[in-house]
């Protein structure tokens, strides 16, 4: 069974040869299904970047603590008499003292109850203070990183769902801005995946959905984007059991331009088959309370019986 062109320019970069049943290419969250293993490119300025929030704080504190522990140890082996302000004592006691000695020398504050003594407490203490000067520049590079990426904050729909348009039935899932901020010229575009079987053989396809709209210039409330299901459709006359036997995904990339940033935003998700509600449509999600337009961002999953 051959390729044709057709295929290869609806192809989104995944092939035809990712067959496996209940395998999703697209992740919710848009990430992609893929789990990359050998081979691997450290790129620290990108994971620091890219990873949660709650793990980069977390990383800069153990950090914190690590790099201030190495430097405690070896204040502490140049043993007593090497500072000023720290009695004669044991090992443990000599840490403690160290250790906080680090962090102030560390972060430059330099508190003066503890100082060096010593040509070589002062040569690692000096060591100390350039290493946290270097650390906090590149905490607080990653941080003005980290606020100024620009990143959409689109919500969607948990499901798309089959639903009653005009005189057919289409395919339709809701979008939302969660920032009260101007996204411009938003696009779609909803590409469909399927696996395609004859005999024992098998490969996906995909088909990009033509919309009813695919382009909005404004986003001031929610936008439900709708594939009509006509006769050009891949979906047209399908049943449910027939949608879960291809073992359809929906997949859509959003993009527009972010004024906050200045910049082109995107955001993507994915359907599964298992991710469709039929005959059923999405309720109202905004309404007017006399002076303006309230839109209720909680609804946006929100289905009701047509």
């Amino acid at each position: 069974m051959g390729i044709t062109r057709s295929d290869i320019n609806n192809d989104l970069g995944f092939g035809t040869k990712i067959t496996a049943s209940g395998e999703r290419l697209i992740n919710k969250d848009g990430s992609f299904n893929v789990l990359r293993r050998g081979r691997r490119s450290l790129a620290l300025y990108q994971w620091l970047v890219e990873m949660p929030w709650w793990r980069f704080l977390l990383t800069v504190v153990v950090f914190f603590i690590i790099i201030n522990g190495l430097f405690a140890i070896l204040f502490a082996l140049l043993g007593n008499g090497a500072f000023h302000g720290v009695e004669d004592g044991d090992d443990w006691h000599r840490l403690t003292h160290a250790f906080f000695l680090s962090t102030q020398t560390f972060t430059t504050v330099g508190y003066g109850a503890i100082s060096p003594k010593t040509p070589a407490a002062s040569l690692l203490a000096a060591v100390d203070a350039l290493v946290g000067l270097l650390s906090f520049s590149l905490v607080t590079g990653l941080l003005f990183a980290r606020f100024s990426r620009p990143k959409a904050q689109i919500i969607f729909s948990d499901q798309a769902i089959i639903a009653p348009y005009k005189d057919m039935t289409s395919l339709q899932f809701r979008m939302a801005n969660l920032r009260n901020n101007r996204i411009i010229n938003m696009e779609a575009t909803v590409t469909m995946s399927w696996l395609e079987r004859d005999g024992r053989d098998s490969r996906r396809k995909f088909i990009p959905l033509p919309l009813e709209r695919e382009r909005v210039v404004l986003l001031p409330l929610n936008w439900t984007i709708v594939h009509p299901i006509d006769e050009e459709s891949p979906l047209w006359r399908k049943t449910p059991q027939e949608v879960a036997d291809m073992e359809v995904e929906i997949i859509i990339l959003i993009a527009g331009y972010d004024e906050t940033f200045a910049q082109q935003v995107h955001a993507n998700t994915s359907y599964t088959y298992m991710e469709l509600a039929w005959d059923v449509k999405f309720a109202p999600m905004f309404y007017n309370d006399g002076s303006r337009v309230v839109l209720e961002l909680d609804k946006i999953s929100e289905t009701i019986k047509p």
